[in-house]
C-alpha cells in the first residue's frame, strides 16, 4: 500500500470521478485506475462499485477512505515535522481558549498565514487545563492558556503576553456600585469554577469575604458576559482596558477587588518543541494585536 494510491483514492471522492481525479492529480487516467486496482489487490476486495454509468465507493470503500484521510494526514504531518522549524511549513495543531478565538487570534492566523502560506493551521478550544494537557502529551504544538494554576512539569513552558484585568459586569439599572453590593444582592453569573480564571475568582470572593447568590454556571466567556448584558444577573470576568471602557457604554463596568486581580494570558509549549520560530511568531502577533484597541468581538 502506498500513501499515492491513498492521495489518489481521497482526489476520487473528492473531484467526483477517476478522470477529474487524473487531471487534478496530473496523471493519466489509466494511472488512476491502475493505483485503484493495486488497492483493490492489496486488500483483496472492491472498494467500489463498478455497476452504474460510473464508479462509486462502496461500503468497504467508504470504509478505507476514512482511515487513508487519518494517515495521509499523519504522513504529512510527519514531513513537515523535518523542516517547519525553518520553512514554516507543515501542519500545525494549536489549542486556544475560547475568549483568544473571538479576537485577536482569526487577525494573527490571517498574518502568519499571509506570509507563511505552506503553514497548515488547525485549531482545538478548550479549558486552559485541558490544553496544557494536551500539550504534554503531544497532541497540541502549542497552546494559548491563562496562567497555570499547577506546578507544570519541567519539559513544560508557559510564557505570558499579556494582562486582563477582571470587573464586575452588571446592568446599568442596578443600584448597587460596588462589587460587594453588586454581588451579594443580584444573582452570580459564574464562569466556569474549575476553569484557572474561575478558580481565580473564587480564591478572591473568599479572600474578600463576598458571598454571592446562586444563579447560573457558564464554561464561555463571551457567554458570561451576554448573560450579564441580559440583565440575568452580574458576572466577574477578565477584560482588556479598552474593551472594558466599550461595554461601560451600556452597563455597568466595576474594577473587582482591591488590589486589583488580573488574568494572564500567554503561550503554552514544551521546552524542546521543534516549533520554536513558529511559537516566537505567534507570540510576538499575540503580545501585539491584543493590546491593539481596535479589535472586533463579537
Amino acid at each position: 500500500m502506498s500513501i499515492r494510491a491513498l492521495k489518489t483514492l481521497i482526489a476520487i471522492d473528492k473531484y467526483g470521478s477517476f478522470a477529474a481525479a487524473s487531471q487534478k492529480l496530473g496523471l493519466t487516467q489509466a494511472a488512476v485506475s491502475l493505483q485503484i486496482k493495486k488497492l483493490e489487490d492489496e486488500f483483496q476486495t472492491e472498494i467500489f462499485d463498478r455497476s452504474g454509468h460510473k464508479p462509486r465507493l462502496n461500503t468497504k470503500g467508504q470504509a478505507l477512505l476514512k482511515e487513508a484521510r487519518q494517515i495521509v494526514t499523519q504522513y504529512d504531518r510527519l514531513k513537515g515535522l523535518l523542516h517547519q522549524d525553518e520553512s514554516f511549513s507543515g501542519p500545525l495543531i494549536i489549542g486556544s481558549i475560547n475568549t483568544v478565538q473571538a479576537a485577536p487570534l482569526p487577525i494573527v492566523i490571517r498574518e502568519i498565514q499571509d506570509t507563511h502560506p505552506n503553514l497548515q493551521i488547525s485549531i482545538k478550544t478548550g479549558l486552559s487545563a485541558e490544553l496544557t494537557q494536551a500539550v504534554e502529551a503531544g497532541q497540541l504544538d502549542f497552546a494559548i492558556t491563562t496562567a497555570p494554576q499547577i506546578i507544570l512539569p519541567t519539559t513544560m513552558i508557559w510564557r505570558p503576553y499579556f494582562d486582563e484585568r477582571f470587573f464586575v459586569l452588571a446592568p446599568k439599572d442596578f443600584a448597587e456600585e460596588t462589587p460587594a453590593g453588586l454581588l451579594s444582592n443580584h444573582p452570580y453569573v459564574c464562569f466556569d469554577r474549575q476553569a484557572w480564571a474561575g478558580q481565580m475568582v473564587e480564591q478572591r470572593l473568599k479572600q474578600d469575604g463576598i458571598v454571592t447568590q446562586d444563579g447560573m454556571e457558564l464554561d464561555s466567556l463571551e457567554a458570561t458576559i451576554k448573560m450579564a448584558q441580559a440583565s440575568l444577573g452580574v458576572a466577574v470576568v477578565s477584560l482588556p482596558d479598552h474593551r472594558a471602557q466599550k461595554l461601560a457604554q451600556s452597563m455597568k463596568v466595576v474594577p473587582f477587588s482591591d488590589p486589583p486581580l488580573y488574568r494572564s494570558l500567554g503561550l503554552m509549549h514544551k521546552k524542546e518543541s521543534p516549533w520554536h520560530h513558529v511559537i516566537d511568531a505567534f507570540f510576538h502577533s499575540l503580545q501585539h494585536h491584543t493590546a491593539a484597541p481596535n479589535l472586533n468581538y463579537f
